[in-house]
């Protein structure tokens, strides 16, 4: 079970980042987070990214792709994963997401008032991403699947490291 602080290796995600990941879990057994109705999807808040100059990204997942989510396995097709980008801590900026397509993940953003969830193989994200290719290409796999095991996943991180 998800207990405690945990250091995530983000890489070239933001240089050097904090990753809020949760040092209050979920109960065992106990309910999972919480589901979020955005953007035309059922979604859950998994973790939060500080940056240095005082924004923030809040990570989520499709709540049905969460619940999908093997604790050795990569994640499975169709999985759906939103970065909201806050600039101030009361507004969405940009919101990047990715969708697992055939095995490939592709790539879309999105103003915040105007959702579109189309995506598509995009360089610049993939090959940002290409240096997490041992967690699914995804910076935030331990989250998710801490997560997927129950715990809350929002607290406090320092001491990212790239990975390698």
């Amino acid at each position: 079970m998800f207990r405690g602080a945990f250091i995530l290796a983000l890489g070239r995600l933001s240089g050097v980042a904090l990753l809020t990941a949760s040092a209050r879990s979920a109960p065992e057994n106990g309910p999972a987070a919480p589901v979020i109705q955005a953007y035309g999807l059922d979604l859950v808040a998994y973790a939060t990214v500080r940056r240095n100059d005082g924004t923030y990204r809040r990570m989520l997942i499709a709540s049905e792709a969460l619940r999908s989510v093997a604790p050795d396995a990569p994640l499975p097709d169709g999985t759906r994963i939103l970065m909201e980008t806050y600039y101030r801590p009361d507004q969405v900026g940009t919101v990047f997401h990715k969708q697992k397509v055939r095995g490939k993940w592709q790539y879309g953003s999105f103003s915040a008032p105007r959702p579109d969830l189309t995506v598509q193989p995009r360089a610049s994200c993939l090959s940002c991403h290409a240096g997490a290719a041992r967690t699914d290409f995804t910076f935030t796999l331990p989250s998710i699947r801490a997560g997927a095991a129950g715990g809350a996943a929002i607290g406090a991180i320092a001491g990212a490291t790239p990975l390698g």
